[in-house]
């Protein structure tokens, strides 16, 4: 091969060093000999060049922001830009009187257990620790830990091969000393991540110690082992897969805002390996090429359910940055470091399923512009043309995934009710008030009725994989992935139906919800937790209102509704004695968990629904008039979520005024 003619100040680091001829490549041939890190030192751009990246900025600039504007919230002399996100503008004034930036008194990194780390600022820290061989677990504990990562977390993620990862463990029990950087920080990574995986309980049965005090240690080393790694310029695949770990820990431990920071952050860190670049992993051996493309991908879902969850935009074209391939559906032990080729995708289940499954439907909801809701879909051509494509979606995903799987592994049920939810929430997605406000008046009854039937489907899937015991192992990984758009949809809707037998279910249904997210409760500094509340109690005000005007019998008080004013009640009064107190201590996951609840045979059969509700006969008595009624009626403003979800304020006081009718209607219950 004819060697490439390099110029002035493209050789790498260590080539400079030994004053060596550079091939140019990354890594390059001597790194890759020798184990270095291939750095290269930045050299000053041409003019031309430095004319044509701004030229493709003003171009990305132009073409590449997201259709919607962006909307600036104000409280008091804080601001903050929110762009066009669905879920965060549509709940209504259920936030009126949260502050719209953090409480200055907290920590910069704020959690909702004791903050793991406060030797390492991850970031801009310039400590370089020499060791953390004494944070190191025991032998017997760190297989231990190994073996729950492998059990909990790995088919969930899947962005190491576990057999080559294992060997690199066991090298560390002998001399932990020696163990690279970047080995280092993905092993830690690894036992933090498991620690989050397990109940106190757990913990304290394998390890003999609370979580919370094994999650502030690994914590704490994998940002050491990160800083030493020097992270934010090291372009090592390992050092990647150790952070990218570490965010899937930080979903439970920190604020939303702060995780869609970092998540960008890996983003840019894999673009500056190439990751979202097909044609860059074409010299990679195919072994490396596979796990980039496993890596990359896991980073986007990453992104953009942080970015759903704090209010940023949710334009695919913004999160997909590049033309990557999926991953081929093989499992790890078809993987081999030293083949040449990669096997062809196999025709069986294998442990990639999961994953395989939930990028598939990513990628075609970016293809369909989903997330966007394009004008096309307005009209009834495009509505049917998206039904057809939903269905050839569900036929496809059951065909090629779901036909001939293994129904009794519990990873493959988890695989069935994603897909079976997703299915669901995508034809929810067509009428749903929160992509079209303006045409929720035009809805009929029977689009109504399809709206309550697919969100009662969604949300009990959600509750079928807190209620499996075969799932227990998932629960840190399906809690942060509530539906929360469509919780928000069935709980307005059933603001104007008052009573009925669909209209009991779908109550019971929603205390199951919050039985199984004690957080939602607990957890007074979230924003979206503290409106869901809101419209919650206020629907259950306009039930029991509704049941004393007819004459009815009023519903029993269920145990949600009380939870929510208790908590609201004791804020009230802790806050009028100590203004500045804030509750940052609810649980990383659930812990209330029904025990055993039989799965209908019918949810493991196909894609399609359950036919529970369409036997109902008090389904379809509201108008779209009605519907745009009934969210008026708890104050849904579909147009401007994001002005009323804002913030982290914790002045209840302030909220009082606005939210009277919580006290009067319940504050002798509280």
């Amino acid at each position: 091969m004819t060697e490439a003619k390099l110029t002035r100040g493209h050789s790498c680091v260590p080539c400079q060093h030994r004053k060596i001829r550079c091939n140019g490549q990354t890594p390059c041939a001597y790194c890759i000999r020798t184990g270095k890190e291939c750095v290269r030192m930045r050299v000053s751009p041409s003019h031309s060049r430095n004319a044509r990246l701004n030229h493709r900025r003003l171009t990305a600039a132009q073409t590449g922001s997201p259709s919607g504007d962006g909307q600036v919230i104000v409280s008091g002399d804080q601001r903050r830009y929110v762009e066009d996100n669905k879920l965060w503008k549509s709940l209504g004034d259920e936030m009126q009187g949260k502050d719209v930036s953090p409480d200055p008194e907290r920590p910069p990194l704020r959690t909702r257990t004791d903050t793991p780390s406060t030797e390492v600022n991850l970031i801009f820290s310039h400590q370089r620790p020499t060791s953390i061989s004494v944070k190191y677990p025991s032998a017997v504990h760190s297989f231990q830990l190994w073996q729950v990562f492998i059990s909990n977390v790995h088919p969930l993620t899947k962005i190491l091969h576990g057999p080559t990862v294992q060997k690199d463990i066991l090298e560390t029990f002998s001399e932990p000393t020696s163990t690279p950087g970047p080995t280092e920080a993905l092993i830690f990574a690894i036992y933090l991540v498991a620690v989050v995986s397990l109940t106190d309980a757990e913990c304290r049965s394998r390890f003999g110690e609370p979580r919370k005090d094994l999650l502030a240690r690994y914590c704490n080393a994998t940002e050491v082992a990160l800083s030493k790694a020097d992270f934010l310029r090291s372009t090592d695949l390992r050092v990647l897969q150790a952070f990218t770990l570490h965010l899937l820990s930080l979903r439970h431990i920190c604020d939303h805002d702060i995780l869609w920071l970092l998540t960008g952050l890996a983003t840019r860190m894999g673009q500056r390996m190439g990751l979202h670049r097909e044609s860059s992993l074409k010299d990679l051996p195919p072994f490396e090429a596979e796990l980039r493309r496993r890596v990359w991908w896991q980073i986007v879902i990453l992104d953009g359910r942080a970015s759903q969850l704090t209010g940023a935009s949710m334009n695919p074209n913004m999160q997909l940055y590049g033309d990557t391939q999926q991953p081929i559906n093989l499992s790890d032990a078809d993987l081999v470091p030293s083949a040449s080729t990669i096997p062809q995708p196999s025709p069986i289940t294998t442990d990639m399923l999961f994953c395989k499954v939930r990028i598939e439907i990513g990628v075609w909801m970016i293809e369909q512009k989903c997330l966007l809701g394009s004008e096309s879909e307005s009209s009834t051509t495009g509505k049917a043309k998206f039904f057809k494509a939903i269905d050839e979606l569900e036929r496809h995903i059951e065909e090629k995934y779901l036909a001939n799987m293994d129904k009794e592994l519990p990873l493959n049920l988890l695989t069935a009710y994603l897909a079976r939810s997703a299915v669901c929430q995508l034809r929810l997605s067509v009428y749903h008030p929160i992509h079209r406000p303006e045409r929720a008046s035009d809805l009929s009854a029977e689009q109504i009725d399809m709206l309550l039937e697919n969100s009662l489907e969604v949300i009990r899937y959600d509750i079928l994989s807190h209620s499996t015991p075969a799932l227990q192992c998932y629960l840190w990984h399906i809690a942060n992935f509530f539906p929360f758009e469509t919780f928000v949809l069935l709980i307005s809707t059933l603001s104007g139906r008052p009573a009925g037998q669909v209209v009991d279910t779908a109550w019971e249904v929603i205390d199951q919800v919050y039985e199984h997210h004690p957080s939602f409760v607990s957890d007074t500094s979230d924003p979206l937790y503290w409106a869901l509340g809101n419209i919650t109690l206020k629907a259950w005000d306009q039930r029991v209102t509704s049941a004393r005007t007819r004459g009815i019998t009023v519903p029993r008080e269920l145990p949600c509704i009380a939870n929510l004013v208790h908590a609201r009640a004791t804020m009230a009064r802790a806050s009028s004695q100590q203004p500045s107190t804030t509750d940052v201590s609810g649980p990383a996951t659930p812990q209330s968990l029904l025990l055993a609840q039989e799965a209908p045979v019918d949810y493991l059969g196909g894609l399609g629904t359950t036919n529970e509700l369409a036997s109902q006969t008090d389904l379809g008595m509201a108008t779209g008039e009605e519907l745009l009624g009934m969210m008026k009626g708890v104050d849904v403003d579909w147009d401007f979520w994001q002005q009323l979800l804002d913030g982290n304020g914790h002045d209840a006081r302030a909220r009082d005024d606005q939210e009277t009718f919580y006290f009067s209607s319940f504050i002798n219950k509280a």
